[in-house]
């Protein structure tokens, strides 16, 4: 549908007059009032410069604000943003407390032409303010709430804060309200150290949170530094000296700390394994007895359980003593085809030790005691020499004492016997000894190898009578 040639005519003196009417106003020069309402006041030094003095601003929960009546050209007010006037109050001048009428700037928007504005209303452009006296504290304790776990096989260490503590200032009824300052730190799977600078929150002595705006404080953050270290376990242990018939299954005991945390290089902790604290000698140990250790740590690796000692406690479970006369006895480590050899102790008191029920089943006649020439197999005369016992059966039992016996060597004429009464041979000795728990061979060619309890082969040890 077209449209008729007087309508047309009609739309386009309109528009034409529309156009006027707008480059009438936009170029007008004329002076129009712009009225701008509930500016807030700004106020400049009212932190650090007013406290230097022991002042502070009292405000109140609403803030102070000011309207405006600015003239300008009609020009001017289409590209003037109201939302970029600011009232600022400077408060570096106020020296006392109490009501204080402050006066106020005006700052226009950028890359406004302020000559051509005019402040029509007010005409005395001044705020009250109410200054009080400065009440500080310096003591509020800063405390770190902390959120979720380190990750496995990390430790967190202590935290430490800074500022350790927190000054606030304010009017003192509020500042007294605050107990502690409190920030939050998030540790969730972490597996470095970690460095924040976190904000904090105020709490009264009722563990409520402080919200405040007239509790100034010097800093507005804390930053907060949590060391996370990578950590192992390594087992503390004791090493029990076993001996025949004493073993460890004969005792009780405990070690009131099993293992500490340590962290350091993985490959060193790895390579340590355990940490062993000392050797117990189970032969020595009657009743029950405690012993403290120090823990021995690596100069390298740091302790993080902070367990600088151990206590093992043993106690003898059923470990018993019996009281043999033996009257059999051998000799071993002696080869020599031109000399005899004969054992002069007639009879020995031997004191076994082991479990009661393997004792008791041990009679006089199952025990030989053998002495070891080996030191004085080129020798002739008489000596006391070491000795060991052998039991019938190889028991597991062993001896309290250590044993010796005398002995004699003779040259051997050419074409003689043995005395009567002379051994030349390991007679009485049976196979099998108490120490060591091994079974022996038995004697060939009247040797016996070996020594027991802690006699060693050789010249040591060797007496000559």
């Amino acid at each position: 549908m077209q449209m008729s040639n007087g309508r047309k005519a009609l739309y386009i003196v309109i528009s034409i007059v529309m156009a006027i009417a707008i480059w009438f106003y936009l170029n007008n020069d004329s002076d129009v009032d712009l009225t701008i309402t509930g500016i807030p006041v700004e106020f400049y030094n009212a932190g650090s410069a007013l406290a230097n003095k022991g002042l502070m601003l009292i405000t109140g929960e609403e803030e102070i604000t000011e309207d405006l009546v600015l003239n300008m050209p009609r020009s001017m007010v289409l590209g003037f943003d109201t939302n970029h006037v600011r009232l600022v109050a400077d408060l570096s001048s106020v020296s006392s407390t109490g009501t204080q009428t402050i006066s106020y700037s005006i700052v226009y928007p950028p890359n406004t032409n302020t000559r051509q504005i005019s402040v029509k209303s007010p005409s005395v452009r001044t705020v009250s303010v109410k200054i009080g006296e400065l009440f500080r504290r310096n003591d509020v304790e800063i405390r770190c709430h902390l959120v979720g776990n380190v990750a496995d096989g990390y430790v967190a260490g202590s935290v430490q804060l800074l500022p350790q503590t927190l000054e606030i200032w304010g009017q003192q009824k509020d500042v007294m309200q605050v107990n502690y300052a409190q920030v939050t730190l998030n540790i969730e799977n972490a597996r470095s150290t970690i460095v924040e600078l976190v904000e904090y929150e105020l709490y009264d002595y009722n563990g409520q949170k402080i919200e405040n705006p007239g509790i100034h404080a010097a800093s507005d953050s804390v930053q907060v530094t949590m060391p996370v270290i990578s950590a192992t376990d390594v087992p503390l242990t004791v090493r029990f000296v076993e001996a025949p018939g004493v073993r460890i299954d004969s005792f009780d005991y405990k070690l009131d700390t099993t293992s500490v945390t340590l962290s350091g290089d993985a490959n060193e902790i790895a390579k340590l394994g355990e940490i062993v604290l000392g050797e117990v000698v189970l032969s020595e140990i009657a009743g029950e007895q405690t012993f403290v250790y120090d823990i021995p740590i690596p100069e390298t690796l740091t302790n993080l359980s902070g367990v600088t000692t151990a206590k093992l406690t043993i106690a003898n479970r059923n470990l018993s003593t019996k009281e043999v006369t033996v009257t059999n006895f051998g000799y071993s480590g002696f080869t020599a085809e031109d000399r005899s050899v004969e054992v002069v102790t007639s009879s020995l008191n031997v004191i076994l030790r082991g479990v009661w029920e393997t004792l008791d089943a041990i009679s006089a006649q199952d025990v030989s005691v053998v002495a070891d020439l080996t030191g004085v197999a080129d020798a002739s005369g008489t000596y006391t020499v070491p000795a060991r016992v052998s039991i019938t059966g190889d028991p597991d039992v062993g001896t309290v004492q250590e044993l010796q016996l005398t002995v004699r060597i003779s040259v051997t004429e050419p074409g003689s016997t043995t005395e009567p009464g002379s051994t030349t041979e390991h007679e009485g000795a049976e196979t099998g000894t108490a120490e060591g728990g091994e079974n022996e061979p038995g004697p060939e060619n009247g040797q016996e190898s070996g020594s027991e309890n802690g006699t060693e082969s050789g010249t040591e040890g060797a007496r000559q009578e």
